[in-house]
């Protein structure tokens, strides 16, 4: 007698949309983070103030608050395959377009521009990982995308621009914003390429890895429209705390963006050489905490079968312990020093981002492209807001208060999490 066929093998496209999509993540970062990295040469050339600096942070944020809901929208329209390609390309024109500002009032219309090309970008990415990955590792998934992989990105930011292009290379700001716009369009030719919306629309993938993954978009999902969130109080609660969160997240995360390099150039005294591999540190352990993160929910989760511990617990003990961290580190006089204390805050608060995109694929389900867009809509808000505020603040009084600052808010972000369940939707 014959020995029965082999089962079929699941091919692997999925690891290699996964990899795409940190490349994605990872060349995102890269080109916001820039603009910190620049920072003291545009104040320079331009004679900007503080406050001036911080508003320009913030026209990029209010562009990328009001396209987040539409590019969510947009995406559980025409899907991420059709959006994603675009969003990249528009954001890499952006950045090189960067260069052509000649003051305040080009600067601001660049960065608005630049915000609007980038809102797309998470939402859909969100829905890349829901399709394309099941429920048992997928917070791992989205840690890793748009946590580990982001914050490389962002590292890569001082390093690649300050240290290697304008230090060891000689390049001035705007040559080295042209070289890392042509990574970005690179990037969205990759996306038109070899993106699809789920594995059934992807030529390569067999029925095993399909079977594999699952349809995550069958009629019994938890949910089928936005109309679910707004006729559900024990929703709309969870939704306004996960805004809340997102919105002091963000706000806080402002400081590594655009503030850090001028930190250790203005008060600690760093050439660019240095403040290249030291602004970078931080990124480095929250792209660590994003992985360490994602993997946690998912260990509680598989041990416990308790998704919202899982969520209260990582996202709140880590958003604690980055406060704690935030204020220790205003004891410490050398900047070097001090930086290794602000990564390892950092690690702890990346790692509770994971938690924030599990929650929302927990609560969104279908609806998980609009429901992103509406957090991060909030959470860019809290951007906007934190610009001139931290530049104010800096301006009329100093350095520390801005830490202090920031601690405050991770109190307050992490004490959101007590009042998020995801597992109720009615």
């Amino acid at each position: 007698m014959n020995p029965p066929p082999t089962a079929e093998r699941p091919t692997n496209v999925r690891w290699a949309v996964f990899a795409l999509a940190c490349l994605a993540s990872v060349i995102l970062y890269l080109h916001r983070y820039s603009w910190g990295v620049i920072k003291s040469d545009i104040r320079q050339e331009f004679g900007l103030s503080d406050q001036q600096l911080g508003w320009l942070d913030s026209a990029f944020q209010i562009a990328y608050t009001a396209c987040q809901l539409p590019t969510g929208v947009a995406g559980d329209r025409f899907g991420p395959a059709a959006v994603l390609p675009l969003t990249a390309l528009a954001w890499s024109i952006l950045v090189g377009a960067t260069v052509l500002g000649q003051g305040f009032w080009s600067f601001a219309a660049l960065r608005l521009g630049f915000g609007a090309a980038q809102a797309g970008a998470y939402p859909n990415l969100n829905k890349v990982t829901r399709s394309w990955f099941p429920p048992g590792v997928r917070t791992t998934v989205q840690g890793l995308v748009g946590v580990t992989a982001g914050r490389i990105g962002g590292a890569c930011a001082p390093l690649v621009i300050a240290t290697l292009l304008m230090h060891h290379l000689q390049l001035g700001w705007r040559p080295s914003l042209v070289v890392t716009a042509l990574v970005g369009v690179l990037l969205a030719a990759a996306l038109r390429a070899i993106l699809r919306d789920s594995p059934q629309m992807h030529a390569r993938t067999n029925l095993a890895e399909r079977e594999l993954i699952g349809d995550h978009d069958a009629p019994q999902s938890s949910l089928t429209s936005a109309a679910d969130l707004v006729y559900s109080p024990a929703v709309v609660a969870s939704l306004a705390l996960m805004m809340l969160q997102s919105f002091t997240s963000t706000f806080a995360d402002i400081l590594f963006v655009y503030w850090i390099p001028l930190f250790l150039e203005e008060c600690k005294g760093l050439d660019k050489g240095a403040m290249g591999v030291f602004a970078s540190l931080p990124l480095v352990a929250g792209a660590l905490g994003g992985a360490a993160g994602g993997a946690i929910n998912d260990w509680v989760i598989r041990r416990t079968g308790k998704l919202r511990l899982a969520r209260t617990s990582v996202g709140c003990a880590g958003k604690f312990t980055a406060a704690l961290l935030i204020a220790a580190s205003l004891s410490v006089d050398d900047g070097r020093r001090m930086m290794v204390v602000v990564a390892i805050a950092k690690f702890f608060t990346d790692w509770s981002l994971p938690t924030l995109w599990g929650a929302v694929t927990d609560l969104g389900g279908r609806a998980s492209g609009k429901v992103f867009g509406m957090v991060n809509t909030v959470g860019a808000l809290g951007g906007f807001v934190a610009g001139p505020l931290i530049g104010a603040v800096k301006q009329h009084y100093g350095w520390a208060p801005v830490f202090w600052l920031i601690a405050a808010v991770y109190v307050v972000s992490a004490l959101c999490w007590f009042g998020i369940d995801p597992t109720r939707r009615k």
